[in-house]
C-alpha cells in the first residue's frame, strides 16, 4: 500500500537556502585568497571565516537530518492512519 501524499516539511525548503549560503561562503573565501588582503571583507572572512563555516555546516546538516526524521515520522504517521482506516483482512476473512 502506497502511503499518503504530504507536502514537504518546511525543513526542507529551508536546507536549501542554508546550502546556498554555505555554498557561497566557500567561495567568498576562495575570492579573498585572491584579492586585496587589506580590503575590509577579506580582513573579515580570515577572522571569522572558519567560525562561519563551521556554523553554516551545522545548520546545514541538522536541518538536514531534522527535515529526515520529520518526513520518516509523517510517513510512518500516514502508514498507521491507512491502517486504522482500512484495516487488511485476515485469511479467516477468507476462508467463510
Amino acid at each position: 500500500m502506497k502511503p499518503s501524499q504530504t507536502k514537504p516539511s518546511i525543513l526542507f525548503r529551508l536546507v536549501i537556502p542554508a546550502t546556498v549560503v554555505f555554498i557561497l561562503t566557500i567561495l567568498a573565501l576562495i575570492a579573498s585568497l585572491f584579492g586585496d588582503p587589506r580590503a575590509p571583507v577579506s580582513q573579515w572572512l580570515e577572522a571569522h571565516g572558519d567560525a562561519l563555516l563551521i556554523w553554516e555546516f551545522v545548520i546545514v546538516l541538522a536541518a538536514g537530518l531534522l527535515a529526515m526524521i520529520v518526513d520518516r515520522w509523517r510517513t510512518l504517521h500516514g502508514i498507521e492512519e491507512a491502517h486504522v482506516v482500512s484495516p487488511q483482512t485476515t485469511d479467516s476473512d477468507h476462508a467463510n
